[in-house]
């Protein structure tokens, strides 16, 4: 591959690029006029996007924008996709040699190919659950993140049964906000156990619970550490 400085014209990947941060264009390029460019830009020619051929910035975003401001030639290295698959798996692996992403990060990517990313960082937004939990909870899985994970990653991640899936979102955050959130161990643990509760329970009545709940919370607080003792409580109240 070959690195040009005669390509002036690119346009950046708006929703699969990270923000642009101003303070970070500011300090590459202080660096750039003490040290010059050490790295060039990472390009591809994309057709799958528009319909036409443009020259999209992989990774470089930033040094873009500080070449930009201290109007230098832009070097530049192109490499080939062909696929939105491929353009995912390119930007995190390239991306994650000076920062890993982030499973937000991948959300934000695969929304640009999957109406389900697109709902699952709306519901991420709209939910004050942890988004491996809340993951789980909408492709069906009871509580249980550790398959959810590499699904996002991977780009195969599903919502099932989205109406009924977000009921016990919202009955997750009623419950939460009578049982006090303690460790992140303590709060993914009560989760999977409430969601376990109200799976096996066909005649389970949200807002009467939540009243027997509210009167017995003390016993749930002191139970978040203790393996086992949830489901009998939350039997106990039905």
């Amino acid at each position: 591959m070959k690195i040009t400085n005669k390509i002036t014209n690119f346009s950046l990947l708006a929703g699969i690029n990270r923000v642009i941060i101003p303070t970070q264009v500011s300090a590459l390029a202080k660096s750039i006029e003490n040290m010059g460019v050490l790295r060039p830009i990472v390009t591809a020619v994309i057709t799958f996007i528009t319909g036409k051929p443009v020259r999209y910035i992989i990774d470089g975003q930033h040094l873009y924008f500080a070449l930009t401001q201290l109007k230098m030639p832009y070097p530049s290295i192109e490499i080939k996709i062909k696929t939105p698959e491929e353009l995912i798996h390119k930007i995190a692996l390239l991306n994650s040699s000076s920062k890993s992403w982030k499973i937000v990060d991948y959300i934000l990517a695969w929304s640009f190919t999957s109406k389900h990313y697109v709902k699952l960082n709306h519901y991420f937004n709209t939910y004050d659950i942890d988004i491996s939990i809340l993951a789980a909870v909408l492709s069906g899985k009871t509580g249980d993140s550790a398959s959810t994970i590499p699904h996002i990653k991977k780009g195969t991640f599903k919502i099932v049964n989205e109406t009924a899936n977000v009921k016990i979102l919202d009955y997750i955050t009623d419950m939460l906000k009578i049982v006090p959130r303690m460790t992140r161990y303590e709060n993914k643990y009560v989760i999977r156990e409430y969601i376990k509760f109200i799976k096996n329970t066909p005649k389970y009545n949200h807002s009467s619970y939540l009243v027997k709940l509210e009167k017995n919370k003390k016993q749930f607080i002191l139970a978040t550490q203790e393996e086992g003792l949830l489901q009998d409580l939350f039997r106990s109240l039905l």
